[in-house]
């Protein structure tokens, strides 16, 4: 037989195994799933819904996430709500992604290898191996999305804020000025602009405006986003005029703006002597020095015959 095949095969029988054994022990008794039907009721059929709605690739997902390893990290937690996934089987659904994105090629490998008759150490050090980079490249590919989502928070605060003065200097209120903020920058596709349509609709479902802006603050993980929530409570509680407060704010968001970007130029050149080294200059020598160097050798090679 081939050996691909063996191999495929294996891989598959070991999977269905996981599977049976995984289901097998989180399965409940027949007795007890009558009796949750007899007693639940409504409330059965009720947590059985997501679960129909939730179709294979999901389910395969979840059911991988108890065997992932960081799967109950907060740090991961936070930085999924810092990129801005928050579903409620967010967390599952990622780690089961990253337990098969990890685990399948590095099992394919190990079971590849023992087929073809490889040595077990090297085989299994190249399997773990492969499972760290895969687990830390899903992991950094995580972790940037949440960077690029802060930065795009930070860089819109400015605008928005500009925004919500107007509103406020026209007559709105704070409560209909964060809604009509959210609604204007959400429908531009902006992180900044969903957070305070969620921040309106968490104040119209019941819950105060100093608990809805403080989590707006911690769910998102921007400074700015941070002090700007402080700064609101606390100008509120004050009986400060808002909009003046918002304008003086926006001013200093756009000054830290401006001040970081002339930061990143002048990094520019400390990160460009590196490429500079490696990539420009051996072709400039090359092409300067290169025909001196020709010629030189061959007046080498005539006094070499005389």
């Amino acid at each position: 037989m081939d050996p691909m095949l063996t191999t495929i095969a294996i891989f598959v029988i070991i999977t269905g195994v996981a599977f049976s054994g995984y289901y097998a022990l989180t399965a409940k008794a027949p007795v007890t799933r009558r009796l949750e039907e007899i007693a639940g009721g409504e409330l059965v059929n009720a947590q059985r819904k997501p679960e129909v709605s939730r179709g294979p690739v999901k389910s395969v997902l979840m059911a991988l996430a108890p065997y992932g390893f960081g799967g109950s990290d907060a740090s991961l937690a936070d930085t999924l709500s810092f990129a801005g996934l928050r579903g409620p089987n967010t967390l599952l659904l990622v780690v089961g992604a990253r337990t098969l994105i990890s685990v399948g090629p590095a099992l394919f490998i190990l079971v590849s290898g023992l087929v073809g008759g490889k040595p077990l150490a090297p085989t299994l050090i190249r399997a773990v191996l492969f499972w760290i980079v895969l687990h830390f490249i899903v992991t950094q590919q995580l972790k940037s999305r949440a960077k690029r989502r802060i930065a795009s928070i930070t860089r819109g605060m400015p605008d928005s804020l500009d925004l919500m003065v107007v509103c406020l200097e026209a007559g709105l209120g704070l409560n209909a000025t964060i809604a009509r903020v959210g609604d204007e920058r959400s429908t531009m596709n902006d992180a900044l602009g969903q957070e305070f349509s969620q921040v309106s609709a968490e104040m119209r479902g019941g819950r105060s405006r100093e608990e809805a802006l403080r989590a707006l603050g911690a769910r998102n993980g921007c400074d700015d986003l941070k002090a700007l929530a402080g700064l609101i409570i606390q100008s509120d509680r004050l009986g400060a005029s808002m909009a003046q407060t918002l304008r003086s704010h926006a001013d200093l968001l756009r000054t830290k703006r401006r001040q970081r970007a002339e930061e990143a130029a002048r990094k520019l050149p400390v990160k460009m002597l590196l490429p500079l080294a490696l990539f420009i200059l051996p072709t400039l020598f090359v092409m300067t020095a290169g025909p001196a160097m020709l010629m030189l050798r061959e007046f080498m090679v005539t006094m070499s015959h005389r």
